[in-house]
């Protein structure tokens, strides 16, 4: 990517689900027998006005927020994607349902209005810590029948949730 001096970027951070945006303030050039380098400076907008490397800088940079929102849409999509995904082969194994019926359940809930308290479904539930949830992403998606009651399921944003299939005797739609 190209820098110029008093330019504006985004920063889409990796650690954090935050758009930050930083301005370059210095280019660098450093001649050395090994050829000639450039660097650059960003400034952030914190109370400090941090000054960085932007080399330094952990995440995806862009140049407006036309190409931010397009990244975040995409990044969201296909997370919904996966999710579904998740919860039609989850349908399938445990309820031994085919997915054109899932699908067509989906779409006949879309039609009526759902006015249900939502905590409820979660009632029962405990989020999992993200190095948990990434273990159970490389593992399989469904649990093995006869393991137990409690089933593991994908809340989206990295988070997985065990829910006790007991409970959901209680939750009332």
């Amino acid at each position: 990517m190209k820098y110029k001096v008093g330019q504006i970027f985004y920063l889409v951070g990796s650690e954090t689900a935050r758009v930050i945006p930083f301005r370059i303030i210095e280019e660098i050039t450093r001649t050395t027998l090994d050829g000639v380098e450039k660097s650059f400076m960003a400034e952030l907008p914190d109370e400090n006005k941090t000054k960085i490397d932007v080399a330094k800088l952990k995440g995806e940079v862009f140049e407006n927020i036309r190409d931010v929102k397009s990244h975040m849409l995409a990044n969201a999509t296909a997370a919904i994607e996966k999710m579904l995904d998740s919860a039609l082969k989850i349908a399938e194994h445990v309820y031994q349902v085919e997915q054109e019926q899932v699908e067509e359940e989906v779409a006949e809930e879309k039609q009526e209005s759902v006015s249900s308290n939502t905590s409820l479904f979660f009632e029962g539930t405990t989020a999992l810590p993200a190095d948990e949830s990434n273990e159970l992403a490389e593992t399989s998606s469904v649990q093995s029948e006869g393991e137990s009651d409690i089933v593991k399921v994908d809340i989206g944003n990295g988070v997985m949730a065990n829910v006790n299939l007991s409970e959901l005797n209680k939750v009332r739609l």
